[in-house]
């Protein structure tokens, strides 16, 4: 008898709508090797293995350890659980994405919470999918599953055929710019990193720079065409803003990782920002918060972390904590830019440091 594949690492607690649809498994066909979409817990996965089924998982997003890919890397799979994301378009491409490795017939399950607007997702789920039901929706969360149909007219089955060519200005240049659906500011330069742009410290010859968060590469592509000689890095833990950073930024190394640990250099000169405040549809401070703490020990004596941030959140007693010095460099009424320069002091604890955020 051929043995049971190693079960899924489950990596936290399951949230309402994971719950909902681990509950509802007895209504839906799984089938012996369902792929599994964007579930960060890895509960589903270890549910439907309990099953008997042979779980394939694919994330868009790295995080705690697991890798992540901008395309399924499995084939031949039984159905497809998709857990609702917070943008639109990148729903689409992940249904497309699930729809191009579930054979026809096979299940394809949507499951998100209402304040994700779940309820109105099902129209997404009809491009992939037919006889479309609710299956549950207990706890303010919808599971919404069909049947994968046996001809998907525009079925878009590659990464390459989400792919869009934009137009922005860089350093004064008109350029090309390449985005797919989900990735942050999508083919625009966002006002945020265009008020970062224009307040870069000034930076030694030969020096390392971090682009931190980089979403399809904005910061990275000026700061390599304005400091010729500069050693730069990208990091992003969604792999398919990775794949779009790939083709705008020649010449530097990027990385699909969590955080600054997936940084390949000891120590950075500068580490620049523009980080995500928002967790789906709730603002979270989480990935904030750790940046600040964590970049000290990541850059040299005298090395700068700076950041675009919204004006409305207190960060600056965060970064004097933290750093050695601190200042904000720049301030409108939307956003702000906080420069921390780097020293000989004890850094700050995550757990340590408070943030206060203030709502217009």
């Amino acid at each position: 008898m051929m043995a049971q594949s190693p079960r899924p690492l489950v990596r936290g607690p399951a949230d309402a709508p994971t719950s909902v649809v681990m509950q509802a498994l007895d209504a839906l066909d799984a089938g012996a090797r369902p792929l599994v979409v964007d579930e960060s817990s890895g509960q589903l996965a270890a549910a439907l293995h309990a099953r008997g089924a042979e779980p394939q998982v694919w994330r868009r997003s790295a995080s705690r350890g697991d890798t992540a890919s901008a395309w399924p890397q499995v084939a031949d799979c039984t159905a497809a659980f998709v857990r609702l994301g917070k943008d639109r378009r990148a729903l689409a491409m992940a249904l497309h994405a699930a729809a191009s490795v579930v054979a026809p017939g096979g299940a394809i399950v949507l499951f998100g919470a209402n304040a994700e607007g779940v309820k109105s997702a099902a129209k997404a789920l009809e491009d992939v999918a037919e006889s479309i039901v609710t299956v549950d929706t207990r706890r303010h969360s919808r599971v919404l599953a069909g049947r994968r149909r046996a001809d998907i007219p525009g079925l878009r089955a590659s990464l390459d055929a989400w792919r869009e060519v934009h137009e922005i200005t860089l350093n004064g240049r008109a350029r090309p710019w390449i985005s797919y659906p989900g990735v942050f500011a999508a083919g625009e330069l966002d006002a945020g990193t265009a008020m970062l742009l224009e307040h870069l410290p000034a930076l030694a010859s030969g020096a390392a720079v971090l682009d931190m968060a980089c979403g399809n590469g904005n910061i990275g592509a000026a700061v390599h065409e304005r400091f010729v000689d500069a050693a730069v890095d990208l990091v992003d833990s969604d792999a398919v803003a990775i794949a779009a950073a790939r083709e705008n930024v020649a010449g530097t190394t990027i990385i699909c990782g969590d955080g600054l640990a997936a940084a390949p250099r000891a120590r950075y000169d500068a580490i620049l920002s523009n980080p995500p405040i928002h967790d789906g549809v709730e603002e979270s401070l989480a990935f904030l918060q750790r940046l600040i703490a964590d970049a000290p020990a990541r850059l040299k004596t005298d090395g700068i972390l700076q950041i675009v941030i919204q004006s409305r959140i207190r960060a600056l007693p965060w970064f004097e904590a933290a750093f050695k010095e601190a200042v904000v460099v720049a301030q409108d009424r939307r956003f702000q830019i906080i420069r921390g320069i780097a020293g000989n002091v004890a850094r700050a604890k995550a757990t340590d440091l408070k943030f206060t955020s203030t709502r217009r």
